[in-house]
């Protein structure tokens, strides 16, 4: 995904998603304003969102089922190493299966690979 600002040159900002149950997680990463030259994975900071489906409203009339994304968790890294140090223990409160916990972690990786 691609922003535009007329006033900066063209930022790029990626998004990974994973779902698990009830909860959402949508990990992201934003290049850094250039005080001063960054490269490689330091140009980018790392944004951490976790989402509550379970909060539904039935709607009586047609009886569809709204579901309200609420957010329960956000955190912000300064680094990706940062984020991979305390993720795994963020997961943890939210994930019991090791497994996924595997999995949502090997997608956070993706963001790595896009350099």
């Amino acid at each position: 995904m691609q922003q535009t600002n007329n006033s900066r040159k063209t930022m790029e900002n990626e998004i990974v998603e994973f779902h698990h149950e009830d909860y959402q997680f949508i990990i992201t990463r934003f290049k850094r304003i250039n005080w001063k030259q960054y490269k490689g994975v330091d140009q980018y900071q790392y944004f951490l969102f976790v989402f509550d489906k379970r909060l539904a409203k039935v709607i009586n009339e047609d009886s569809i089922t709204d579901v309200f994304n609420t957010e329960i968790r956000d955190g912000v890294f300064e680094t990706f190493e940062n984020l991979k140090q305390n993720i795994d223990a963020i997961l943890s409160e939210y994930i019991l299966d090791d497994d996924a916990i595997f999995e949502c972690l090997k997608v956070v990786e993706k963001l790595l690979q896009r350099n």
